[in-house]
């Protein structure tokens, strides 16, 4: 983690007195910190303010949501515009327990297909919120890294077919390491459609 000034990162209780209603998030297994980071945006190609309705410049500021397992840890990072902007379309919202037996399925499956399946249903919930939310392509950096850092190589259209979640993949086409890989993928967008899925119950509940 870099150390400098222009990263703040803060403790939950931080983020709970900023965001109250996150108090009742209902997945503990996630620990969030709230960061300011200039740098961030400006190494990611991304203007470190933007101009808010009100004219004012305005720094991004995010929420991490911060897992860890046995075997991995990840991070994922969410602007704090977006999760005020799921916080105020959750009205429609309704059924949510199918959602999250969907997800957990997924995250424990060890079947590509079966994690395909349950991300695409997840993606429609989000949906229903707002259709900027399904992360897209926005992960599938984190693919490549995953294979390099594994030592692994795969043809440019068996990496469009994994990253585009094809039903026509086939596990057993892959050897073990790769198979993991995409598993590890596909878990980290299952964990980015928990994580908004959360936001939403914990608005409804608090």
């Amino acid at each position: 983690m870099k150390d400098d000034l222009s990263k703040k990162l803060t403790n939950e209780s931080e983020v709970f007195d900023a965001y109250p209603f996150l108090l009742s998030f209902p997945f503990n297994e996630y620990v969030m910190s709230m960061e300011k980071d200039d740098d961030f945006a400006t190494s990611s190609g991304i203007d470190p303010v933007v101009i808010s309705e009100a004219g004012k410049y305005v720094k991004f500021e995010f929420i991490n949501f911060n897992h860890q397992s046995k075997y991995t840890k990840i991070t994922l990072s969410f602007y704090t515009y977006d999760i005020m902007y799921v916080s105020e379309n959750t009205e429609k919202i309704k059924k949510l327990d199918s959602v999250r037996e969907n997800l957990d399925m997924g995250l424990t499956s060890n079947n590509i297909l079966e994690k395909i399946t349950c991300i695409k249903s997840g993606e429609a919930f989000l949906k229903k919120i707002g259709s900027s939310l399904p992360v897209g392509k926005a992960l599938d950096g984190m693919f490549d890294k995953l294979l390099i850092s594994g030592g692994f190589e795969l043809s440019k259209s068996e990496t469009r077919k994994i990253k585009s979640m094809f039903k026509t993949i086939k596990e057993d086409d892959y050897e073990h390491g790769i198979q993991s890989v995409i598993k590890s993928f596909y878990n980290i967008h299952l964990h980015h459609i928990k994580i908004l899925l959360g936001v939403v119950i914990a608005c409804k509940i608090h």
